[in-house]
């Protein structure tokens, strides 16, 4: 009798194991995955629609989401292109001189709308970038040049190589890139700002690793911008002689005692000289000032210079002119980037975050007298000719009638 007890007991929890696995493997199981009630609600969250547009979301999963680690590459492409559709979908596309968002698209033979900024270090230009890529259906190149470390190119041999990547990746061909692929994977960042790609990247990496995937993800944006801080104006030419692209430039420039301030503040900077030593920064800051009168002659229509204090003093104005003379129009999402990231202080040296009226004269209240007096000393002739006025001394300086900015004129 006790053998058969000890049998049946045996037997009976051989029987509750294979249930117990069988249930488990239903939440194991990433085929046969169903997503609970709370995750079908996220999924909801993410397309859900805002004043029009599709907000976009922010993830910060602790664990791996099974949605995208069993989404092949096939219908990640398919999925972007059917949220560029729809993020596009009451876009007046006349602003952009064609009648349909596939005029635009490389993947259906058309051209994307392309545009470059111009600048240095600190001068504005991630606030910049990101007021363009609120723009929906845009792809954005983030310092392509990153590799390149703290140098300013000007020339040969350097410049070669520079001009190169930029049109390349312009073209979205990614194929001979590996550098630009192997700084990535330790500098994620390289990627992160590129929001839309990104998306995908940080639940599987090796994507924005990847040549071939990124060409063709690029292929599917109407609108694609670029940043660029470590190349001269003049060897943009380069860039504006090739019709094939057909891009335009945007060039930004920065009063130069503002420029070096905020570079106090990054670790990066000081070591370098075409960084921290401001005589360099403004011997460039002439160089595109000649540069400019030339290519304003050249291509009337292709390049614009802008202020940063004229952006930070009237962003709405300012982005409005500048997505015109881009060939873009005016969207909620950029409407609503610029009264999220104006209007309120969020504490960080690389946030976008700022009251932008606040921004452009802190170094008159931060920086030393002494200090100012030496960058205004070796700037004379770029601030006379980029319109920055001169501070005389101490009390002048934080003096509130003081208005370090007037009026110019870039002389073609």
């Amino acid at each position: 009798m006790l053998r058969k007890v000890n049998f049946y007991s045996i037997c009976f929890a051989f029987g509750l194991s294979v249930l117990l696995i069988l249930a488990g493997s239903r939440y194991t199981d990433n085929i046969n995955y169903h997503p609970s009630i709370e995750s079908r609600r996220n999924i909801r969250n993410f397309l859900r629609v805002e004043d029009g547009d599709i907000v976009q979301p922010v993830y910060e999963p602790t664990v791996s989401f099974p949605y995208y680690d069993s989404m092949d590459n096939e219908k990640i492409l398919n999925k972007t292109s059917f949220r560029i559709k729809y993020d596009l979908s009451t876009y007046n596309f006349s602003h952009s001189g064609v009648q349909k968002l596939e005029d635009l698209l490389m993947e259906a033979g058309g051209k994307p709308i392309r545009n470059i900024i111009i600048s240095t270090w600190r001068s504005g230009t991630t606030f910049l970038g990101e007021v363009l890529n609120a723009m929906p259906g845009n792809f954005y190149h983030y310092e392509p040049l990153l590799k390149f470390q703290i140098v300013q190119i000007r020339g040969l041999p350097l410049s070669a190589e520079a001009l190169s990547i930029i049109k390349n990746m312009l073209k979205c061909n990614f194929d001979g890139l590996d550098e630009y692929f192997e700084y990535g994977k330790k500098h994620l960042y390289q990627f992160s700002h590129n929001t839309r790609l990104w998306d995908h990247c940080k639940y599987k990496k090796e994507l924005c690793f990847d040549a071939e995937f990124t060409g063709r993800f690029c292929k599917l944006f109407p609108f694609q911008s670029m940043k660029v801080v470590r190349v001269r104006l003049r060897l943009i030419q380069e860039i504006l002689d090739e019709k094939e692209l057909n891009v335009k430039v945007v060039l930004l420039i920065r009063d130069p005692r503002g420029v070096m301030q905020s570079r106090q503040h990054r670790d990066f900077c000081q070591p370098a000289a075409d960084c921290w030593q401001p005589e360099l920064l403004c011997a460039d800051m002439i160089s595109d000032y000649v540069a400019a009168g030339r290519l304003l002659k050249q291509y009337p229509d292709k390049l614009m210079v802008l202020r940063y204090e004229e952006l930070a003093l009237d962003p709405n104005k300012t982005t409005l002119n500048l997505l015109k003379f881009l060939r873009m129009g005016m969207t909620s999402s950029v409407e609503k980037f610029l009264s999220t990231h104006t209007n309120v202080e969020v504490a960080g040296v690389s946030s976008t975050f700022r009251i932008s009226q606040h921004v452009p004269f802190r170094w008159k209240n931060v920086l030393d007298f002494d200090y100012v007096d030496n960058i205004q000393e070796v700037c004379k002739e770029a601030m006379d000719l980029w319109g920055y006025r001169l501070a005389h001394n101490s009390s002048h300086m934080t003096s509130k009638d003081f208005n370090p900015i007037m009026e110019y004129v870039v002389n073609q």
